[in-house]
């Protein structure tokens, strides 16, 4: 471990990047407001899942061991967490970018208390969003979702309106049809309930306990979604209190 820690350390900071990290559930939209939120803040988005979801595609410059993604293919279906180690080489190549000189906006990472031991030694966070959505609504939007199977961009099909909560669908413009590139709409081997259900069990044993160091730091920003991204101009104005945009 110590090994790692420096090798990244040595090769990832950057004087006056900066660090946003999207926290909460699987499904929460997470994804939805990184997209969002690089507009206003130039940063770059970092997913895991996303670069995960390549690898395992194949749209990746870096060559994988077909063992490896073997695993790695196994334990998403599962609805596991992959590695440390392959994390923090995604993470490394990633951060590399140009784009990730002015700051970075972290979707799925940190993920596991000993990612977050090696994060705390190695990078600086200067916000973390704590992204929350009533359970019920959250595990019934999961079970509508439709991702893209070429470019991987994600639609919604359910239309909530009860309890104060106003969230309209997120249609292609043709069923089954993907608006960006034309590819097939699928629902992930991860979005299925058997998955769906073990993801929440993972999030909730590995993933929540986070939550309290990142308090501890002062550095949460508490945000329930109402109205999915019609709610973003009141995360934007809560998120700019607290990076240098």
């Amino acid at each position: 471990m110590k090994n790692l820690i420096i090798r990244y350390a040595a090769s990832i900071a950057k004087p006056g990047q900066q660090f946003l990290v999207l926290f909460g559930a699987p499904g929460v939209g997470k994804g939805t407001f990184a997209k969002l939120l690089i507009n206003d803040t130039k940063f770059n988005h970092i997913s895991t899942g996303d670069e995960i979801r390549k690898i395992l595609k194949g749209n990746t410059s870096k060559s994988f061991d077909p063992k490896l993604i073997a695993t790695i293919k196994d334990i998403v279906a599962k609805g596991g967490l992959v590695s440390d180690e392959i994390v923090m080489n995604i993470l490394q190549e990633k951060l590399k970018e140009p784009e990730s000189a002015k700051g970075v906006i972290l979707d799925g990472f940190p993920r596991t208390l000993r990612q977050l031991d090696l994060y705390e030694k190695i990078l600086p966070t200067n916000v973390v969003v704590n992204v929350t959505l009533r359970a019920d609504i959250l595990l019934e939007k999961l079970a509508a979702r439709r991702t893209c199977v070429g470019c991987g961009t994600a639609f919604n099909v359910c239309d909530i309106n009860r309890d104060g909560y106003v969230m309209e669908p997120l249609n292609p413009k043709k069923e089954g049809i993907c608006d960006a590139c034309g590819g097939k709409l699928v629902v992930r081997d991860d979005d299925k309930k058997e998955v769906i259900e073990q993801r929440m069990k993972e999030y909730d044993e590995k993933t929540h306990p986070l939550l309290d160091r990142y308090r501890a730091m002062g550095v949460v920003i508490d945000f329930e979604v109402k109205k999915g991204k019609k709610d973003y101009p009141r995360l934007w104005d809560l998120v700019k209190q607290k990076l240098r945009v």
